[in-house]
C-alpha cells in the first residue's frame, strides 16, 4: 500500500482490492488490541459511502478517501501494523500457491548396469560380453498430466 492523500486520482483495481483486505485485517487487529476504535472506523466507512451516494466529486472512488480518513482516525501505528499483517498474509499465500502449483518432478531415464552380472567372470575370460542395461522408465504423459491437474484442483478447492 502506498501513502495517499485526498486526491482525485483513481487508484488501480489491485490497490482497491488490497485496501479492502487491509481494512478487514485492521478490524480484526483492532478487535484484539483496541476494540473501542472499531465503531469509529465503521463510522468513517459509512460516512464515505454516504458522501459517494450524494455525488461528492472526491468520493467517486472510495479507496483514497477511505484510506485517508481511516488512517487519520486510528493513527499510523495501527495502520502500519495492519499493513505488516497484510504483507505477511500475502507472502504466505504466495508461498502456498507456488508450492501447490509446482509441476511434478519428472524422473530421468537413467541406464544402469545389471546388478546380477558377474564382473569377475568377464575379466578372467577372453570372451567379450555386453552388459545388459536396464532402464528406469518414466510414467507416461497421461499419468503426469492427471497428477498435475489433481494437484491444481486441490489448491483451488
Amino acid at each position: 500500500m502506498r501513502a495517499t492523500t485526498l486526491r482525485t486520482k483513481t487508484p488501480s483495481r489491485r490497490h482497491r482490492l488490497d485496501l479492502f483486505v487491509v481494512i478487514n485485517i485492521l478490524l480484526n487487529h483492532l478487535e484484539k488490541v483496541n476494540p473501542r476504535l472499531i465503531p469509529y472506523v465503521k463510522q468513517v466507512l459509512k460516512d464515505c459511502d454516504l458522501l459517494k451516494k450524494k455525488g461528492h466529486p472526491q468520493y467517486q472512488s472510495l479507496a483514497i478517501p477511505m484510506e485517508f480518513h481511516i488512517r487519520r482516525t486510528i493513527g499510523e501505528t495501527h495502520w502500519n501494523e495492519a499493513l505488516v499483517l497484510f504483507a505477511a498474509r500475502k507472502r504466505l499465500r504466495a508461498k502456498v500457491t507456488k508450492k501447490a502449483i509446482a509441476p511434478p518432478v519428472l524422473r530421468q531415464c537413467v541406464p544402469t548396469a545389471n546388478p546380477f552380472h558377474n564382473h569377475a567372470a568377464t575379466s578372467s575370460s577372453n570372451v567379450t560380453r555386453t552388459v545388459p542395461i536396464t532402464y528406469h522408465l518414466q510414467p507416461n504423459i497421461q499419468t503426469i498430466l492427471a497428477a498435475y491437474q489433481a494437484q491444481a484442483s486441490s489448491v483451488k478447492g
